[in-house]
C-alpha cells in the first residue's frame, strides 16, 4: 500500500490529525484538521501556535504541553483553542512522540477533537445564563442532587486546573478531585461544600479548600459557598457551588506568619534588647535579653517618668527620658542615647539605645520600637578578641611552623605571612592559593600527597597527618610534616581545614643518623668480638710460620711457608681495620698540623691518581690544629681519595678542604653523639656519579661494597668512620646520583697545653739476656702453648697458667718471677689488670706486660684512656716484637745496632 492510501484513510477520519516537529511546524495534516481549525495547507507553518495559544488559554496548560514536547512524553488534556478566524473552541488534544526514520528526527503526532458542544450542551439553563456564568469572576459549579457535575464555568476550570469537559459528569466520589484542608491534609468527602449542603439541607458558607494543579503541583486555594436549588415542591433539583480564588491571600498570610515566627525566634536568640513601647497605652514589651542586660524582668507598663528605670547611674538619671521626650516632641522619627546603668547585682553596664518613633497620619507619636545593646560587654569582648588576635599573630610569627587555614566553601587560603621565608620556597606574587602549594610538592610525592588529602576530606576523619617533600627556592629537597584539623557541616561535608606545616628535614636526618649510628655500633661490637678471637688464631698461625721460616726447608716448602706468612699478615691487617671501624684500634692522639699533613698527603695522592682527575686542596691559613693520630688521619684521607677516584672513571675533580666549626651546647646538632666544642672538619669531595639512597644508607657498614668481587673489601669508609669516632669526632656522608659525594671528618680541636702522645720509633735492636723467669697467664690453650714455646726458645724460664687463680696460687707458693705476661680479658671473674695489682702486692719487684686482641676493651679494663702509659703488646705480635718488648721492660737494652 502506498502513501496515498494512508492519506485517504486519514482524510476519512472525523478527528483532526497532524504531524509536527520540535519547532511546532506542521509537516502533515488530514482534512478533518483543516475543517476544525479553518486553516488551509498553504499556511500551516506557524498555524499550531496560533491554534493553541490565545488570550483565554490557561498558561499552565501551555507549559505542560511544552514540557511534554521537551521530554518527548505524551500529553492528553483539554485546552481552549482558536480557529483561524479567532473563534474559540474547546479542544481535546492528544500528542504522542514519533520518530521519522528516514532522517532520524523526532516528530510528534497530534490528534485534535472539537468538544465544545459537549461542554456547553446541558439542559435546564438558557444561553443567557450560560453567558453570565462564563463571564463572572467567581468560579461556579452546578451539581445534580447525586453530586454529578452538570456545568462548570471558565473561571472554575482555571482555578481547579481543569480543561474543557474534564469535570462534566464527574461525581464527588471521583478521586481526581483530591481537595485539601487548610492544614494541607486531605479533605474527606463529607466535608466538601456540596456534601455538607445536601447532608445539612441548608446553605454552607466560607469553606476553605485547596487543590493541587495537575500540571505544576502548585496549590490553589478557594473560599466556597454551596446553595440548594429547589422546585415548587421543595425538592432539591441542583446544588450551586461558588468559590473565590484566595490563593494570594492565603500565601500572604502564610508569609506573614512565617515572618512573624522568624522575627520572634530572632528576638529570642538576639543578645540585644528588642522592645516596643506604646505611648498611648504605656504598654511595654521586650525580649528575654532585657533581663540579661538590665538584670531584672521587663516591666509591663512604661511611663515617661521611669524610662531611665531604677538602675540609672547618678550622673545619668534622666538622660533616656530627656532624649526620648525631646525626639517625640520634635517630630523626628529616630533617636539614640548611650547611658550607664547599675545592675541589681552591683555590677555596672554601658547600654546604647537606638529607637524608631511610629507616628499616625496626624504626625502624633504612637509607638517607640528599638533596641538596647550592652556595649560594655561588647567592648570587653572586642578587647578580648583583639588580645586573642594579637596573641595569635605573635605565636604565628614566632613559631617555626607555618600555619594555614583553607576555607573550602569560599576557596580562600590563608597562610602565615612569612611562610615562604620560613620554608625557603619561592613566594607567589599574589595571595596564596592551593595551586601555589601544589606546585611546590616534589613530583615524586604529589600523587600520594593529594590522594591522602582527598581521602581525608571525603571520609569522616577530623584529623589529617602526612609527610612529603617540597622543592626549595634553590632546588633543595625539604621534608615537611603536615598536621591538620578538618571542620565539617552537619551532613559530614568538609568546609574548612586548619593546620600546620613543619620543616622536619633536620629531624629526619637526625633520626636516620641515629638509626644508622646504632646499627653501626652494633656491627662494630660484633666485628670487634670477631677480631679479638681472630687475633688469637693469628697468633698461632704467625708464630708457627715464623718458626718454620727458621728451619731448613726446600724451595717448595719455603714458598708455602712464605704464602702462609703473607696470608696471615694480610689477615692481621684486615683485623686491624675491623678494630679501627669498631673504634678499638690503638691510636696515639696528638697535635696535627693540618696544613703540612694535607700538603704531604696531596703530594702522595698525585702519584696514584690518574691525570684525568684534578686534585684541589683548599686549606685556610687560620685552620685550627686537630687532636688526632696523624698517621691514621693521613690513611683516612687516602682511603677517601681512592674511593673518589673509583667513582670517576671518566675523570673529574677531588677537593680536599678543611674548616673550623664551633658547636654550641644550646643548639641541637644534626651530628649524633658529637659533644659541644671546637672541631676541625676535613672534607673530601668528588664530582663522581654519586650514590642512590639505598647505597648511601649502608656506606659506612663494614664489608658493604658496590665493587665487583676482588676489587675491594668494603672496609675503606667503615675504617674512616671508626677512626673519626675513636678520635672523639664524627663522620658524615652526603651524596646524590649525578651530583657527587662529600665525606666530612669531624675532629676535636687540639687545645694548647694538652699532652702529646709521641710515636716510639725503635731504631735499635734489644739484646736479650737469658735466665729470667716469666709467668704466662693465657686462657686460650693453643695461644698459651705457642707463647710458652716461643719464650722458651728465646731463653727465658717459663711457667704457664690458664687463669688468674692459678697464677696467684703460684705467687702465693713463693715462687719468684721476674715478669708477669697476662692477657687483659680472661674468664673466671678476675681480669688481667686485677691480677697485676694482686701480683704486685705479693711480689713488689715483679714487672708487668699486658696483651690483648681487643685494644679498646683493654684500655677500659686498665682504667686508662689509652695504652701509652703501660706495657702493652697488641695481638697478633711477631716474635721479634715480643723479644724487643721484654728486653725493654727487663732493662736489657744494648745500644749496639743490629748487624
Amino acid at each position: 500500500m502506498d502513501e496515498a492510501f494512508y492519506t485517504d484513510m486519514l482524510d476519512a477520519m472525523s478527528d483532526g490529525v497532524m504531524v509536527f516537529d520540535h519547532d511546532k511546524r506542521i509537516t502533515f495534516c488530514n482534512q478533518a484538521f483543516l475543517d476544525i481549525t479553518g486553516f488551509n495547507r498553504g499556511d500551516l507553518d506557524h498555524a499550531l501556535t496560533a491554534i493553541l495559544e490565545g488570550a483565554g488559554t490557561d498558561p499552565k496548560v501551555i507549559a505542560a504541553i511544552n514540557a511534554s514536547l521537551s521530554k518527548g512524553t505524551e500529553f492528553d488534556g483539554e485546552i481552549l483553542s482558536f480557529r483561524k478566524s479567532g473563534e474559540p473552541f474547546f479542544n481535546h488534544l492528544v500528542i504522542k512522540p514519533a520518530i521519522k526514520r528516514s532522517v532520524g528526527e523526532n516528530h510528534f503526532i497530534g490528534i485534535v477533537r472539537d468538544v465544545t458542544s459537549k461542554i456547553t450542551n446541558y439542559s435546564g439553563f438558557e444561553r443567557d445564563y450560560e453567558f453570565i456564568f462564563e463571564n463572572v469572576l467567581a468560579g461556579i459549579i452546578i451539581h445534580d442532587p447525586d453530586s454529578r457535575v452538570r456545568f462548570i464555568n471558565r473561571k472554575a476550570r482555571e482555578m481547579l486546573g481543569l480543561t474543557g469537559n474534564a469535570a462534566i459528569d464527574r461525581t464527588a466520589e471521583d478521586r481526581g478531585w483530591q481537595f485539601l484542608r487548610p492544614d494541607g491534609s486531605p479533605m474527606p468527602l463529607e466535608e466538601l461544600p456540596f456534601n455538607r449542603a445536601i447532608d445539612e439541607n441548608t446553605t454552607v458558607r466560607g469553606v476553605l479548600l485547596g487543590r493541587k494543579h495537575p500540571f505544576d503541583d502548585s496549590i490553589g486555594w478557594a473560599l466556597c459557598d454551596a446553595f440548594l436549588a429547589r422546585n415548587d415542591a421543595g425538592e432539591v433539583t441542583a446544588v450551586l457551588v461558588s468559590f473565590s480564588d484566595v490563593s494570594r491571600l492565603i500565601e500572604s498570610e502564610k508569609s506573614a506568619n512565617a515572618y512573624r515566627e522568624r522575627f520572634e525566634l530572632a528576638a529570642r536568640a538576639s543578645q540585644d534588647v528588642i522592645f516596643e513601647w506604646n505611648i498611648e497605652t504605656d504598654a511595654f514589651s521586650a525580649n528575654e535579653a532585657f533581663k540579661n542586660i538590665y538584670g531584672y524582668d521587663p516591666p509591663a507598663i512604661m511611663t515617661p517618668e521611669n524610662l531611665d528605670a531604677l538602675i540609672a547611674t547618678e550622673n545619668g538619671q534622666h538622660v533616656v527620658r530627656d532624649v526620648a521626650l525631646e525626639a517625640i516632641a520634635s517630630g523626628t522619627d529616630r533617636f539614640s542615647v548611650d547611658h550607664m546603668i547599675n545592675r541589681p547585682d552591683g555590677s555596672t553596664g554601658h547600654v546604647a539605645i537606638r529607637a524608631f518613633i511610629v507616628r499616625n497620619s496626624q504626625g502624633e507619636a504612637t509607638r517607640v520600637i528599638g533596641t538596647a545593646t550592652d556595649i560594655g560587654r561588647l567592648t570587653a569582648a572586642l578587647a578580648a578578641l583583639e588580645e586573642s588576635e594579637a596573641r595569635f599573630r605573635i605565636i604565628a610569627d614566632t613559631v617555626s611552623d607555618v600555619l594555614w587555614d583553607n576555607n573550602l566553601d569560599s576557596g580562600q587560603l590563608w597562610m602565615t605571612p612569612d611562610w615562604a621565608t620560613k620554608l625557603g620556597v619561592p613566594k607567589p606574587s599574589g595571595p596564596p592559593k592551593e595551586a601555589h602549594w601544589r606546585d611546590l610538592i616534589s613530583p615524586a610525592d604529589i600523587g600520594a600527597a593529594l590522594q591522602s588529602y582527598n581521602e581525608a576530606l571525603n571520609s569522616k576523619a577530623t584529623n589529617w597527618e602526612t609527610e612529603y617533600r617540597i622543592i626549595s627556592a634553590d632546588g633543595r629537597t625539604i621534608n615537611v610534616a603536615v598536621k591538620a584539623r578538618i571542620l565539617r557541616h552537619p551532613d559530614g561535608r568538609a568546609y574548612r581545614v586548619l593546620g600546620s606545616v613543619r620543616d622536619v628535614t633536620a629531624l629526619k636526618r637526625q633520626q636516620e643518623g641515629y638509626t644508622r649510628a646504632r646499627a653501626l655500633e652494633a656491627v662494630g661490637q660484633l666485628t670487634g668480638g670477631v677480631a679479638h678471637d681472630f687475633n688469637n688464631l693469628l697468633m698461632i698461625i704467625l708464630g708457627n710460620a715464623e718458626v718454620l721460616e727458621t728451619t731448613v726447608l726446600d724451595d717448595d716448602q719455603a714458598e708455602s711457608v712464605a704464602m702462609i706468612h703473607q696470608a696471615s699478615s694480610s689477615a692481621a691487617d684486615l683485623t686491624r681495620r675491623l678494630l679501627s671501624f669498631s673504634r678499638q684500634s690503638q691510636l696515639r692522639a696528638g697535635c696535627v698540623e693540618l696544613t703540612s699533613l694535607m700538603t704531604n698527603t696531596v703530594a702522595l695522592l698525585r702519584i696514584g691518581i690518574p691525570e684525568t682527575i684534578a686534585i684541589r686542596c683548599d686549606l685556610k691559613p687560620s685552620i685550627w690544629q686537630a687532636k688526632a693520630d696523624g698517621n691514621a688521619l693521613e690513611q683516612a684521607v687516602i682511603n677517601l681519595a681512592v674511593n673518589a677516584r673509583d667513582a670517576m672513571p671518566d675523570g673529574g675533580e677531588i677537593t680536599i678542604s678543611a674548616e673550623n666549626q664551633t658547636i654550641s651546647s644550646d643548639v641541637q646538632s644534626a651530628l649524633l653523639d658529637l659533644e659541644a666544642g671546637d672541631y676541625v672538619i676535613i672534607s673530601v669531595t668528588d664530582t663522581g656519579h654519586g650514590m642512590p639512597p639505598e647505597v648511601l644508607g649502608r656506606a659506612f657498614e663494614p664489608f658493604f661494597t658496590t665493587k665487583d668481587v676482588g676489587e675491594g673489601t668494603g672496609l675503606g669508609l667503615s675504617t674512616v668512620f671508626g677512626f673519626a669516632k675513636q678520635s672523639g669526632g664524627h663522620a658524615t656522608i652526603e651524596s646524590e646520583p649525578g651530583r657527587g659525594t662529600t665525606v666530612r671528618i669531624y675532629l676535636p680541636r687540639f687545645a694548647e697545653g694538652e699532652d702529646q702522645e709521641g710515636h716510639v720509633q725503635t731504631t735499635e735492636r734489644a739484646v736479650r739476656k737469658t735466665g729470667q723467669h716469666i709467668l704466662i697467664v693465657e686462657d686460650e690453650p693453643m695461644v698459651r702453648a705457642h707463647v710458652e714455646k716461643l719464650l722458651s726458645k728465646l731463653g727465658y724460664v717459663v711457667t704457664a697458667a690458664a687463669n688468674a687463680q692459678e697464677a696467684l696460687s703460684l705467687l702465693h707458693d713463693g715462687e719468684a718471677f721476674d715478669l708477669l705476661f697476662t692477657d687483659v680479658i680472661m674468664p673466671g671473674g678476675m681480669s688481667g689488670p686485677q691480677l697485676g695489682k694482686a701480683a704486685l702486692e705479693l711480689a713488689p719487684n715483679i714487672k708487668l706486660l699486658y696483651t690483648s686482641g681487643y685494644p679498646a676493651t683493654a684500655s677500659e679494663n686498665l682504667g686508662l684512656e689509652d695504652l701509652s702509659n703501660v706495657n702493652f703488646l697488641a695481638k697478633p705480635y711477631r716474635s721479634t716484637q715480643l723479644e724487643e718488648k721484654l728486653a725493654k721492660i727487663l732493662n736489657d737494652w744494648d745500644p749496639r745496632p743490629l748487624i
